[in-house]
């Protein structure tokens, strides 16, 4: 447990009380690369195929990619034997070999940035590159989008491990409020440094896990800004985001008042992100997003708030969903999650019910048109009540969001 995370435990003594028996469902859903889908946005193989071949045509700093991708095809070799050519290289396993390396520090003072090194961040700004121009603007979103925008109640809870931003611009284009933060703060007492939660507005709570296209820390450039003025400079250097050439809209992260401590406080979101992925902001800043790789745990330190209390949801929540998330990656933590968050609502208070209120069936939708395909995605699951599930295994469509809206 990182010192920040006990701080917080200390100081925000107040904690998530019981639903009042309102018809509020206090749900909880869980979003996959599924939901993305019918938006036009790649999955991961064909992520992965459409990074590679942009990658492979750039040069100077940018071809440290190749030559990363031919050292990892030599490692599987010599290791365990494998004869890969590139594009039968498994993405998330050829990620998490460069997190490794980056995270250890194996090439010492040639580590390239907080951020990762050069392969690491002609990857990440490529997935913003492409998610961003695969996603539709606000005004030309699929009716789908904007209609489970507007299913969602305040205090929803949304998990996802997606990086674009198509719930946020249907929450948006609807008009619905929302916060990508766990909990909004507020002074215990007037000019206090003490925090307590502030629930006086009624939002949705979108958590990505993994990050996103459109989010950008802002402390390495806030240590040149001090490293400049040390210097007798009155002005910051450029900055594609935090001091670019034209406007460019960036928004804090969270809002409210937040412990100086909080690794979020200097989290920047871009709002016209297709400006700044057609200025190729390559080595000059990169989205703040977890590569898809099985040892993204590493670098999850960030978010670990996100985190905190989940193993606890799911007993007083009255419906959930997890919607194109198939469990078919290596990510551990996450099957642990949701192990653990299905089985509190399955569970817990199922029969009796709280204040009144009972629990609607669990929930799934992904796309498994044959019938061994949706064995093999019940295996997966194997932790489910199936008695206590409804699944629609023809993808997010509309007959799944009548199956969200009247569940």
């Amino acid at each position: 447990m990182s010192d920040h995370t006990k701080e917080k435990r200390n100081r925000l003594t107040t904690r998530r009380e019981a639903p009042e028996p309102t018809a509020r469902r206090f749900g909880v859903f869980i979003l996959g690369a599924g939901f993305s889908r019918p938006a036009g946005l790649p999955l991961a193989n064909d992520l992965w195929g459409e990074v590679r071949r942009r990658a492979d045509g750039m040069s100077g700093r940018a071809s440290f990619f190749r030559d990363d991708l031919d050292a990892y095809i030599q490692f599987r070799r010599e290791c365990y034997g494998e004869a890969l050519t590139p594009d039968k290289v498994d993405f998330e396993d050829f990620m998490a070999f460069l997190d490794i390396e980056h995270y250890l520090g194996l090439r010492g003072n040639d580590t390239w940035s907080d951020d990762g090194n050069e392969a690491q961040i002609v990857v990440k700004t490529l997935i913003g590159e492409i998610l961003t121009e695969r996603t539709p603007p606000k005004e030309r979103l699929p009716d789908i989008y904007l209609r489970f925008a507007e299913m969602l109640q305040p205090d929803d809870l949304v998990l996802t491990f997606n990086y674009d931003v198509l719930l946020e611009r249907a929450l948006e284009a609807v008009g619905q409020p929302f916060r990508l933060f766990p909990q909004r703060l507020k002074p215990l007492y007037p000019g206090g440094s003490d925090l307590s939660v502030d629930t006086s507005r009624e939002e949705v709570v979108l958590l990505k896990l993994h990050g996103s296209v459109d989010w950008f820390d802002r402390r390495s450039y806030s240590r040149l800004e001090v490293s400049f003025r040390r210097s007798g400079s009155t002005d910051g250097p450029y900055h594609p985001v935090f001091k670019p050439k034209r406007e460019l809209a960036a928004v804090p992260l969270v809002g409210g008042a937040r412990f100086s401590d909080d690794p979020l406080r200097e989290m920047h979101r871009v709002l016209d992100i297709e400006q700044l992925y057609r200025s190729r902001p390559l080595f000059q800043v990169a989205p703040w997003l977890l590569n898809p790789s099985s040892a993204k745990i590493l670098y999850a330190e960030k978010q670990k708030d996100f985190w905190w209390g989940l193993g606890d949801w799911g007993s007083m929540n009255f419906a959930m969903a997890i919607i194109g998330f198939s469990l078919s990656g290596p990510d551990d933590y996450a099957r642990q999650v949701l192990y653990r968050l299905v089985k509190n609502y399955q569970c817990n208070y199922w029969e009796e019910g709280v204040l009144g209120r009972t629990k609607t069936p669990l929930v799934l939708v992904d796309l498994r048109e044959l019938a061994g395909d949706k064995e093999d995605f019940k295996r997966r699951y194997a932790f489910v009540n199936w008695e206590r599930t409804k699944t629609h295994f023809a993808g997010f469509d509309d007959e799944a969001l009548e199956l969200l809206r009247h569940n």
